[in-house]
């Protein structure tokens, strides 16, 4: 799994790198970065799952320390990009002054505490039950589209937010089952956690997409942006880290191959995120990312041998309908 994954996020990277289209434009979604959305996305509560205290004696690295390794990544991946892109002769700006990086300050700030307390609540939530309660952020971020960039939708597209908030209410009933017998009730703590997650997501994806569609994102690759976003995020969490002496402290000496796969497909996920975000909207960036609820439960049933209960899959498919009920309401009216 290990070599399948370099693979892929070498030839994820290269792809990336090397498109030409300006960032600043607006186009039909991008298959490219979708499709890597739904390799890296899938697999995201899995692998912050396996690196929790539920599935190991020992955790190598707490949450805040684990996002901080993250943005070191990430950072470390846009800087080897842009420098591949000026040898390729491709654009590689990266400075636009000093009000333009301070506008990635305000995103960054709120995707870094939504991370830690992603990781957090990954290692309390099995991976399917995590992705579902996720999906309730469409509907948050919605309300927020309409608050901060006074974004517009149809009668249509609510009744698909409404529907998704259904599923999702839907889908959490009942308990799973693995090998081992009957899992315990989803913790309440770590069901607070993700609905908090989803506000701040949802705030966090409107501000992000606002800076990267500004007119002095233009210019700048996505690799670029991303670079602003991740040294902000490095310097808030050293910062706070810094301050806080009692906050544990990681144990190297236990790292273990999914912590490594874990930080790549976290640092990787987070550029193409963000490209989804620059292409279209942080709204249906969200129902990309909600589909990949069914290959989360397909993947945690091969390798937790974890079943989610018939419910988890009725309120799946209720969010599968909504998602085809919102794009259907976004398609442009015909003239008559």
């Amino acid at each position: 799994m290990a070599q399948l994954d370099v693979a892929i996020f070498i030839v994820s990277a290269v792809i990336m790198a090397m498109c030409r289209q300006p960032t600043g434009t607006r186009a039909r979604v991008p298959s490219a970065p979708v499709l890597g959305d739904q390799t890296f996305g899938p697999r995201k509560p899995l692998l912050l799952h396996l690196t929790g205290d539920a599935v190991r004696e020992d955790v190598a690295l707490p949450p805040a320390f684990f996002q901080l390794a993250v943005e070191a990544l990430k950072a470390l991946i846009c800087v080897l990009v842009l420098l591949l892109r000026r040898q390729c002769g491709l654009s590689a700006v990266v400075w636009n002054g000093w009000w333009h990086t301070a506008s990635f300050a305000l995103p960054a700030a709120v995707y870094l505490l939504m991370n830690v307390l992603t990781v957090i609540a990954a290692r309390l939530l099995q991976p399917p039950m995590l992705q579902l309660i996720a999906s309730i952020k469409i509907l948050i971020t919605a309300i927020a589209s309409r608050i901060v960039m006074s974004k517009k939708l149809e009668p249509l597209q609510w009744l698909a937010l409404v529907l998704l908030t259904v599923g999702v209410a839907v889908g959490g009933r009942g308990k799973s089952t693995m090998e081992s017998g009957e899992v315990s009730e989803v913790p309440l703590l770590g069901v607070a956690l993700m609905l908090f997650n989803c506000t701040l997501s949802s705030l966090g994806g409107v501000l992000t997409e606002r800076a990267l569609k500004q007119r002095s994102s233009g210019e700048l690759t996505i690799f670029a942006t991303n670079l602003h976003m991740a040294l902000h995020s490095l310097s808030m969490n050293a910062s706070a880290l810094s301050l806080v002496t009692s906050a544990e402290l990681p144990r190297l000496e236990l790292l273990q191959m999914s912590d490594f796969v874990a930080l790549s497909n976290e640092a990787l996920n987070g550029i193409l995120i963000s490209l989804l975000m620059k292409r279209i909207d942080a709204i249906a960036k969200n129902y990309v990312f909600s589909v990949s609820v069914f290959t989360t439960a397909a993947m945690s049933a091969v390798v937790l041998r974890l079943w989610p209960p018939w419910q988890f899959y009725l309120g799946s498919s209720i969010c599968a309908a909504s998602m085809a009920l919102y794009a259907q309401g976004g398609r442009p009216k015909k003239i008559q």
